[in-house]
């Protein structure tokens, strides 16, 4: 699925969020890690941080998926004890040699950061793109610099490095009509890092809980009337850029964290809007395409009730949407006519066998049929928390879907 994108030649995957910036709180087992077996092909390489679950291994290759070999398969036992699976991989001399010896071309990672591109010299293969920057671009504020040039309307905002400096820039916001304020980090993952703010109590508060060590810091005006928020991926490279797909993306009751995405985009519905979104899109891919920065990105976009557009930020890597769009194309021949939304359980410490055994009438089991499909279930048997996706042919069906396999789940508790 990734190779109609990515040059020709042996591959290895290692699909490691926690290299992207703000996740040192977050749980390392809480990787993306499988969530890219299904991809996989037979002559693909990857490295895991644990085994695979042999039950959803036969699901997916019942399905014309994850057919990579057993011996291209490279694990990492105490990734643990490390900051992220790539510094594991990193410190181990002998999985690299190991790695070596299948003459890598290419090192595919979630993000190309400062250790995955030393991994790639490592290993003598190529990287898409350069870390350092891949690094600027992910930054909030830099990336505002860039629209800006690019005559996006931008929200109001300011980059502060102190406490005293986010005072004052709160109080401007205050002064220009915004009754709430975001405070963001300038490099985040799904939300982490963002938080919507009332008072100037709440801004101190949140300042000594979480960005006193910061360097420099966003205060932007929250943009409150919403109707929905929309992210738009295309694939670069230096000669052509790809559109991927356009999907909305689904928040949490805090309004700012990630909770999952569906498609088709409701930007279908509005034709002018969509045009007006992906021309500037377009504008940022093409500037992109001159920093020579190439491969998938995702620019996030909201809408508004009065039909403005905004964009928040750009995640210049894999996103999680990715994943999703990719694997609906693989299942449905006409993916232009399939819907599908991403969602999370938790509390189910079953087994996949467990699960599907449970509800096997709720899951895909052959291509171009509706229903359940996992996609990451590392932390099922665990944490009782999984990845899903419903697929269907409108709206009403995925919903009808979701709502009866999530009712089951939680009468399973």
């Amino acid at each position: 699925m990734f190779n109609k994108f990515l040059p020709k030649g042996k591959k290895l995957y290692i699909n490691d969020r926690h290299e992207e910036a703000n996740t040192d709180k977050e749980d390392r087992r809480k990787l993306y890690d499988k969530r890219i077996l299904p991809f996989l092909k037979e002559g693909d390489n990857v490295v895991f941080g644990e085994l695979i679950d042999n039950f959803l291994w036969d699901y997916y290759r019942n399905l014309g998926l994850a057919k990579i070999k057993p011996e291209n398969i490279f694990y990492v036992p105490n990734y643990l004890d490390y900051s992220s699976l790539t510094k594991a991989v990193l410190n181990n001399d002998l999985l690299i040699k190991k790695i070596k010896q299948k003459k890598i071309s290419q090192l595919v990672p979630y993000i190309e950061s400062y250790d995955s591109q030393f991994l790639s010299q490592k290993i003598n293969s190529k990287i898409l793109r350069e870390a350092s920057f891949l690094d600027w671009i992910n930054n909030k504020s830099n990336y505002r610099q860039v629209i800006k040039s690019l005559e996006f309307p931008c929200i109001p905002g300011l980059t502060v490095s102190n406490f005293e400096e986010a005072k004052r820039a709160f109080r401007f916001l205050r002064e220009n009509g915004f009754k709430e304020i975001i405070l963001k980090k300038e490099r985040s993952v799904a939300g982490f890092g963002n938080f919507i703010l009332n008072t100037e109590k709440e801004l101190e508060e949140r300042f000594k809980k979480s960005f006193s060590d910061e360097k420099s810091f966003l205060l932007e005006g929250f943009i409150p009337n919403t109707e929905f928020t929309s992210n738009v991926q295309y694939w670069i490279e230096s000669n052509r850029i790809v559109p991927v797909l356009i999907s909305d993306q689904i928040l949490a009751k805090d309004r700012v964290s990630y909770q999952g995405s569906i498609f088709p985009s409701y930007l279908n519905r509005t034709p002018h809007l969509l045009e007006k979104i992906r021309n500037l899109s377009l504008d940022f891919c093409h500037y992109l395409q001159k920093q020579k920065c190439y491969g998938f990105v995702g620019i996030d976009y909201i809408i508004t009730k009065d039909k403005k557009v905004y964009s928040t930020e750009a995640n210049v890597r894999f996103n999680a949407s990715t994943f999703n769009a990719l694997l609906a194309n693989k299942l449905f021949d006409s993916s232009d006519k399939i819907f599908w939304k991403s969602f999370g359980i938790n509390n189910c410490f079953l087994s996949f066998k467990d699960l599907f055994n449970h509800f096997s009438d709720d899951f895909i089991i052959k291509k171009e049929q509706s229903g359940v499909f996992p996609t990451g279930i590392d932390l099922l048997q665990s944490l009782g928390e999984g990845q899903f996706m419903v697929m269907g042919r409108d709206f009403k069906e995925i919903d009808i879907l979701e709502k009866k396999f999530k009712k089951k789940v939680q009468n399973e508790k």
